[in-house]
């Protein structure tokens, strides 16, 4: 919400404006970048202030009635190996997530932020790092794996995505060859929305191939082949549907299972399940707050 504000206060304070959200025809004479982010933020704004009017919670986007977050608390409290608590392996974790998503019902990464809050870091597309620092924070990290300071893996499916096993081996042989020792543990890029919005998010934000620290990651091939399966008892499913059964899988159950290809030894298996557990939960509670699915009609000449 800060970074909403301070989006919304910039543009009012250099244009004279007395009511942003409303100022369309004002908008249009701006650069692209700036439309987009005043676009961006007008939206959040309105969509902030009905859950607000509509008291329903804040950190899980439900109903009151329907929330989950008493029953999906964080996570981190299971590693005991960090003082402040985190995600063995892991530096950061980023979910950047279409504004769309934002106060969405059956969006997922929301359970991510809850149960990692000390890892995690929600990055709005469309919103810049001069108002949200968690932009820049994420750029960077992005700007250093590629000049080979950090590790940075990004969960998407490119033509040189790799799985996690592989890319650990590529690093380890590196930096054995180098001599040289890269920070420890890897800072994670994950994408929440459709995968229309997904792709457009990737080729603006990351459009430098993979090389020196940076890597697409891809989840490992026994999984992508359980996912594509027709069981209907397969954890992760979000509740829209996709044509291909594979991207079905939420953004909640994508970021788990490559949690769990980070940690062959077990490390995160008390973790794993609470997520799985999370996931049903919510899901749950979305199905009952928004009641069961339409029929779709039948056109009389189809009949």
């Amino acid at each position: 919400e800060d970074a909403v504000d301070a989006a919304l206060m910039y543009f009012q304070n250099q244009n004279s404006v007395d009511d942003p959200l409303y100022a369309h025809d004002t908008i249009t004479t701006f650069p692209a970048a700036d439309r987009e982010t005043i676009g961006v933020a007008s939206k959040l704004r309105k969509r902030l202030d009905s859950l607000a009017r509509n008291k329903d919670c804040r950190r899980c986007w439900l109903q009151k009635r329907h929330c989950v977050c008493g029953s999906c608390p964080p996570l981190e409290e299971y590693n005991a190996t960090t003082s402040c608590g985190g995600i063995e392996n892991v530096n950061r974790l980023f979910l950047l997530t279409h504004h769309k998503e934002i106060c969405m019902v059956v969006d997922t990464a929301k359970i991510i932020l809850s149960s990692f809050p000390n890892t995690s870091r929600l990055v709005v597309n469309g919103l810049g790092r001069d108002f949200q620092p968690s932009m820049g924070e994420m750029l960077d990290v992005y700007n250093d794996a590629l000049s080979g300071r950090s590790k940075c893996l990004i969960l998407f499916p490119t033509d040189d995505a790799k799985t996690f096993a592989d890319i650990e081996e590529e690093v380890g042989s590196s930096v054995a060859d180098s001599g040289g020792d890269l920070q420890t543990g890897w800072d994670v890029i994950v994408i929440d929305g459709t995968w229309q919005q997904a792709r457009k998010m990737h080729s603006k934000h990351f459009p430098e191939a993979s090389k020196e620290g940076l890597h697409r990651v891809q989840l490992s091939s026994n999984v992508v082949e359980l996912l594509g399966g027709d069981d209907s008892d397969i954890k992760g499913h979000q509740l829209r549907r996709h044509p291909t059964k594979w991207r079905e899988i939420s953004t909640h159950e994508a970021t788990r299972l490559l949690l769990k290809d980070m940690h062959t030894g077990g490390q995160f298996d008390k973790q794993s399940d609470a997520m799985s557990r999370y996931q049903e939960i919510l899901n749950a509670a979305a199905r009952t707050q928004l009641g069961p699915p339409r029929e779709k009609e039948v056109r009389k000449d189809q009949a």
